[in-house]
């Protein structure tokens, strides 16, 4: 297969061929990656109805990652990136600030997730837009 991984019916799927060619501590590796891939199993990005941003969803992943504490070094540091959703890595170090304003934030994105995706569950559960959110963020890190 293509890729690192990926969960599909709530079976997480590992490519041996990323495996083999792994060069560092593969067990913190494959670690990190099963965080990441179980997220998708209680996040609610699978109905019809739910059309978060594919970043969005993988963003929330790499966020577990990082909160356990799986983050390889390679990721972007907080406040690096250039807009909110700019990737994977840079959404997970996004998504921890937003975290660190309201505690259980990321958790309560995912729960109104589940009936459909707006911009404004930023402004609904931390009274901004995710704009504002963003230049908050780099601000902090410009030091």
């Amino acid at each position: 297969m293509n890729g690192v991984a990926y969960t599909r019916d709530d079976e997480i799927h590992i490519s041996a061929n990323y495996i083999q060619r792994y060069l560092g501590d593969i067990k913190t590796e494959i670690t990190g990656v099963v965080y990441h891939e179980m997220t998708h199993v209680w996040q609610w990005d699978r109905s019809p109805q739910t059309v978060a941003p594919r970043g969005l969803i993988e963003g929330v992943a790499d966020f577990v990652r990082l909160k356990v504490g799986y983050a390889p070094s390679h990721w972007m540091k907080p406040g690096q990136g250039n807009q909110w959703d700019q990737g994977y890595n840079v959404i997970a170090r996004f998504l921890d600030y937003c975290d660190s304003i309201r505690n259980g934030f990321v958790a309560e994105l995912n729960k109104k997730i589940r009936n459909g995706y707006s911009a404004d569950y930023f402004v609904e559960l931390l009274g901004k837009i995710v704009d504002q959110l963003w230049s908050d963020y780099k601000t902090k890190y410009s030091n």
